[in-house]
């Protein structure tokens, strides 16, 4: 069955801003423009990938009150179940991308379910220890039966998946902890035919703000403001240091963050591609001070030729390369950021954009493009020689 003929339905967890995993969905409908999308709750009616409008099927959980929606606490009980309740029926492959309970759909006998893995649920695995960290004992002490149960429900929605695909060697291995399930690699795509350096001499801005002293331009902070994100390190040690630093991107963090913020920093809101594309040629290096799954923005950075400074944890130790794209430091806290600034400074003079951006070059989307079509096909193949009971 060619990718032309084969119907296939695209499940997000959901949409409501704009990051990685959705731009892993734009892909997955340049793959296959006739797909229909699927979303647990969403904040648009429809999304636009190349002038083509797509709507957004969405659960019951888009008819709960906005004011409920808005603080996704409230739904962790209800994901899984709403999950469930999508009717995939009359489709030949589901395609679901997951960092939650898009995974927990149920399929057809036969029918090939393919989770695009952006991490095993955090809130439940791994990062559970952080969230209750951010609360109050009693808090703790009536959160720990939920995410228990939370953690039963989305292991067995896990054993549902036939195929999964990793977004990094660090998120495979941990599906194969969290989940026991193995797991193929494919590095999310980026656009490095957009993402470039700026090549033009001219008297534009962009040029101008690249013709500045080293030490005039900024440190960047890319990403949605979550307290995961740790954009309150690189807030403290760029005023600390006196360094100019921007953050760029929304999140329920960003009150917290302006106010932690001093003289040296300036936040951006929502921007086109285009600027984020300005910012990352004109800044001194982008600065990640969280273990990221993989890091969309840490190789757009690169491939326009701009370094990385980031927590040498999970997909930063697959896409930055030590002393010639960037730095990576060992330890999450303030003084191992600060110091590696400082090592950066000094190593800054002997990094070259060019090695930077072709090293980028490795994750471009053609390269995702093949391989997703090939896991797509692959599946379905397989399928097809199963026997009939």
């Amino acid at each position: 069955m060619s990718k032309k003929t084969l119907s296939v339905a695209l499940v997000h967890d959901e949409l409501i801003r704009r990051g990685g995993a959705e731009t892993v969905l734009e892909e997955l409908l340049r793959l296959y423009p006739e797909a229909d999308v699927y979303s647990l709750y969403a904040g648009v009616p429809r999304i636009v990938v190349d002038d083509i409008s797509y709507p957004v099927q969405t659960t019951y959980l888009q008819r709960l009150p906005l004011w409920f929606r808005r603080h996704p606490r409230r739904l962790l009980l209800l994901l899984p179940n709403a999950a469930e309740q999508i009717d995939l029926a009359h489709y030949d492959v589901v395609i679901s991308s997951s960092s939650g309970f898009a995974k927990a759909v149920v399929t057809r006998s036969l029918v090939p379910h393919i989770c695009y893995c952006h991490t095993p649920t955090r809130y439940l695995w791994d990062a559970h220890d952080e969230v209750y960290q951010r609360t109050t004992k009693l808090k703790r002490f009536l959160a720990a039966p939920v995410l228990h149960r939370l953690r039963l429900v989305d292991f067995a929605a896990a054993q549902r998946v036939d195929t999964f695909v990793a977004n990094s060697h660090w998120t495979q291995q941990r599906i194969r902890s969290f989940y026991g399930r193995a797991s193929q690699v494919i590095y999310p795509p980026v656009d490095t035919t957009f993402y470039t350096p700026f090549r033009s001499a001219g008297n534009s801005a962009t040029s101008r703000a690249q013709n500045l002293p080293a030490d005039q331009r900024p440190f960047l902070c890319v990403g949605r403001l979550t307290a995961s994100k740790y954009f309150d390190r690189a807030i403290q040690v760029c005023e600390k240091l006196a360094l100019p630093l921007i953050i760029v991107g929304t999140g329920y963090e960003a009150s917290r963050l302006r106010k932690l913020a001093g003289r040296h920093t300036r936040f951006v809101n929502y921007i086109s591609r285009e600027q984020l594309r300005t910012y990352y040629r004109t800044a001194r290096a982008l600065l990640q001070p969280a273990a990221e799954d993989f890091g969309i923005a840490a190789v757009e950075a690169q491939a326009c030729g701009l370094p990385v400074i980031a927590y040498g944890i999970g997909g930063a130790s697959e896409t930055v390369l030590p002393t010639k794209t960037g730095l990576l430091y060992d330890t999450p806290n303030l003084e191992a950021l600060a110091d590696a600034v400082r090592r950066f400074i000094d190593l800054e003079p002997t990094l070259e954009p060019a090695i930077i951006t072709q090293h980028a070059g490795q994750f471009s989307t053609a390269r995702w493009r093949d391989a997703m079509l090939s896991v797509v096909e692959s599946a379905v193949a397989r399928v097809a020689t199963l026997p009939l009971d």
